[in-house]
């Protein structure tokens, strides 16, 4: 996807992107801030949800694919926690905090829950991967130009690991080779699903938020939380029923609304 040069949507439209902290009206930078910190939280969780299993998929595709996942999140970890920096001490302090966490310690609750199994780690990869995919997408073109430039090859990166995810998940339940490869079939792939629904839709934050609406606003991001969270349903629901699994109840284990 091109970047222009202008910011495309919102209040600023038509006015040159944002390339540093300096150049930030107040609301803007806090918005930033906020949302900058959300993403290295989850890219550094999940190379620690992952990196254990690196050498334990069943095939030497399973295997090389986390492998590339766990370099991908740590890169693009590693990018943003950068931008963290820019911000001064108080994004310093904040990109210190992330480097230094691990399990049970990160903000988003998703990413202190542990795989347990290989089908586990499927389910993930296939409804939250597919949720980062629709986050990132919502900054392709961001008013700040860091993001949008980064973009170009995050929202491909998301796209892989998700659909690797929904490769493996149809899978166990459609073939028997890679079923006895897992030890796992169609009861686990809908446990996964199970799992991971609840906690993809509470990852896209509260409909109701004001730093959703700012960011919008700024056109820092296209879509708002619940605006993204309908997307992402529409779409992995048909997956999900696509495979032969049945989509679970969207109001049950939530803990965001």
């Amino acid at each position: 996807m091109a970047v222009s040069r202008s910011v495309m949507w919102g209040e600023l439209k038509g006015m040159r992107k944002v390339e540093t902290v300096e150049q930030m009206p107040a609301e803007y930078r806090e918005t930033l801030l906020k949302i900058v910190y959300a993403l290295v939280s989850t890219e550094f969780a999940s190379v620690e949800q992952h990196q254990e299993w690196i050498n334990k998929g069943p095939t030497a595709e399973d295997r090389f694919a986390q492998a590339q996942i766990c370099a991908d999140e740590a890169h693009q970890g590693f990018i943003d926690s950068r931008l963290l920096r820019t911000f001064g001490p108080e994004g310093e302090a904040y990109a210190d905090r992330l480097l230094a966490a691990r399990m049970g310690e990160h903000p988003l609750h998703a990413f202190n829950v542990p795989f347990t199994s290989w089908a586990d780690l499927c389910g993930f990869c296939f409804l939250m991967d597919h949720v980062a995919w629709y986050h990132l997408r919502a900054f392709e073109d961001s008013s700040f130009a860091p993001f949008a430039r980064e973009m170009t090859t995050m929202v491909h990166e998301e796209r892989f690991h998700a659909s690797f995810g929904a490769r493996r998940i149809k899978d166990l339940v459609t073939n028997p080779r890679y079923q006895d490869l897992a030890k796992a079939g169609p009861a686990e792939a809908q446990a996964t699903v199970d799992k991971w629904y609840p906690h993809a839709l509470d990852t896209f934050g509260a409909a109701k938020s004001k730093f959703s609406d700012l960011g919008v606003m700024y056109g820092i991001r296209r879509w708002g939380n619940e605006e993204l969270r309908q997307m992402w349903k529409a779409d992995l629901d048909k997956q999900i029923t696509a495979i032969g699994l049945v989509v679970p109840d969207a109001g049950a284990g939530r803990l965001i609304h």
